[in-house]
C-alpha cells in the first residue's frame, strides 16, 4: 500500500516519513533498512525495498500494520476503512 500511494505523486514517502508517531523504537519508512530497527541489526532482514528506494519494516504484528495503514490513509488524506479498506486476517 505505500508503494501504490507512493505513486500519487504527492511526495508522499517523504511525508509519511516525517510523521513522529512511528513506533516506539523503530520506524516503519527509511531511506536506509539498518534505520528500520535500530539497535537491532538481525532484524534489518525483515525489510523491503520500494521502488523508490525506501524501504519498508516487514516484522510488525497485525495492529501495527492496521496502525501504520491508518497512519499512511491520514498522510495521503484517505479515511480508513472507507476509502481503504484492508483485510487482515485474524491472530487465531
Amino acid at each position: 500500500m505505500l508503494e501504490r500511494l507512493s505513486e500519487t505523486g504527492t511526495h508522499f514517502l517523504e511525508r509519511f516519513a516525517a510523521v513522529p508517531k512511528h513506533g516506539r523504537n523503530r520506524r516503519y519508512l527509511a531511506r536506509a533498512k539498518e534505520d528500520l530497527y535500530p539497535g537491532r541489526p538481525d532484524l534489518a532482514q525483515y525489510s523491503h525495498q520500494l521502488k523508490s528506494g525506501w524501504w519498508v519494516g516487514t516484522n510488525y504484528s497485525r495492529a501495527s500494520i492496521k496502525k501504520i495503514l491508518e497512519m499512511a490513509c491520514e498522510v495521503a488524506g484517505l479515511r480508513f476503512g472507507t476509502d481503504l479498506v484492508a483485510e487482515l486476517g485474524t491472530d487465531e
